[in-house]
């Protein structure tokens, strides 16, 4: 601990940070590990830019400030506790002499933690109308909608309305995880860590290979690469930077999905969980048996599923999922004649 204590607080923190990470990616899933990198990058990089440092520890001061921060860029009183139980076990871990005695007190206490309203839960409706699902899965462009990587954008949407993936999920999935053969999808990224085999249907084949077909993913990528990546600085957490391809974060996808869905439909504040839901609402009512939709969703409690598909709803219901399905089935046919014109390649079943 000596040696520690001569170092700069903020190098100090980081090369604790450092051997924190490393046991995290030792013993937990890929999952936890980002959350916890993520968080600690964005606690590290505010305490290195706050002006009162003044060569000390962070205290609960530097926390509490850190905290409002956090509710100035938005973030839900369940998302900045979340941070903060992330934060207060790095802390933990550090404040352990077994594990090194970097710090002597936890400056993560409860009364940081925001109280949280708590409420009933109850069964999600669906946020989106028929017409409005119809619109999402044309590939015509719309005003408002970046053209080069229009592509890229129609085919999360359209992924996360047919195949139920997390946000998680669908950012770890790589071209190595496409059965185009037998038409299935790997998912192996989800909370447990798990394993899954889903349906990969047409529609979602077709966007795909339109995206692929686009050159907005590196043609010379590995097919372990992300299938869905960035090259842009993340703003929040830890990335590979210069220029590099790498997973984009929570907020980076969530902020693709509100913006192309409010260009093509003009409902606001649509988050990737929103588009599961709704693709699971149709599953239900277009008589997807309740256990088949469970494992879908990767659900361990069937009341998950029961809440994120809300309830059946009859012959509208039926009605409404059998409009949507129906301009889907078209949806299909023009766009692989869209791929088939600008590749020149024929038939569905090619890999790109």
């Amino acid at each position: 601990m000596d040696n520690y204590q001569n170092l700069d607080p903020i190098k100090k923190l980081e090369t604790a940070a450092d051997l924190f990470l490393r046991n995290v990616q030792g013993t937990r899933s890929l999952h936890t590990f980002t959350a916890y990198r993520a968080v600690l990058s964005d606690f590290i990089r505010f305490f290195s830019e706050s002006t009162g440092v003044n060569g000390s520890d962070p205290g609960f001061v530097a926390v509490m400030a850190w905290r409002d921060g956090l509710r100035e860029r938005g973030l839900s009183p369940s998302s900045i506790k979340h941070y903060l139980t992330l934060l207060h076990s790095f802390f933990d871990f550090t404040c352990d002499p077994a594990c090194g005695g970097w710090y002597e007190n936890n400056p993560v206490i409860k009364r940081l933690k925001p109280a949280e309203e708590s409420s009933p839960r109850r069964q999600r409706e669906c946020s989106l109308t028929a017409w409005q699902v119809i619109r999402l899965w044309r590939y015509d462009k719309v005003p408002g909608c970046r053209r080069d990587t229009w592509a890229r954008n129609y085919a999360i949407v359209i992924l996360l309305l047919t195949v139920g993936l997390q946000n998680a999920e669908l950012r770890a999935i790589t071209p190595a995880d496409l059965d185009w053969e037998d038409e299935m999808l790997n998912v192996t990224q989800g909370r447990a860590n798990g394993f899954r085999r889903i349906d990969f249907p047409p529609i979602a084949q077709s966007t795909v290979r339109l995206y692929l077909a686009s050159g907005l993913r590196p043609k010379d990528l590995p097919d372990t690469a992300p299938l869905f990546g960035t090259t842009s600085p993340k703003e929040f957490g830890a990335r590979v930077r210069d220029g590099e391809w790498a997973q984009g974060s929570v907020q980076w996808l969530n902020g693709i999905v509100l913006r192309h869905v409010k260009a093509v439909t003009g409902v606001d504040g649509i988050t990737t969980e929103d588009l599961r839901h709704v693709g699971a609402s149709l599953d239900l009512n277009s008589g997807l048996p309740l256990d088949e939709l469970q494992y879908k969703l990767g659900h361990r409690d069937i009341k998950s599923t029961q809440r994120a598909a809300g309830m059946r709803q009859g012959r509208a219901g039926r009605g409404r999922a059998l409009l949507v399905y129906e301009a889907q089935d078209n949806q299909v046919q023009i766009n692989n004649a869209i791929l088939a014109e600008a590749t020149g390649q024929q038939g569905e079943k090619n890999r790109p």
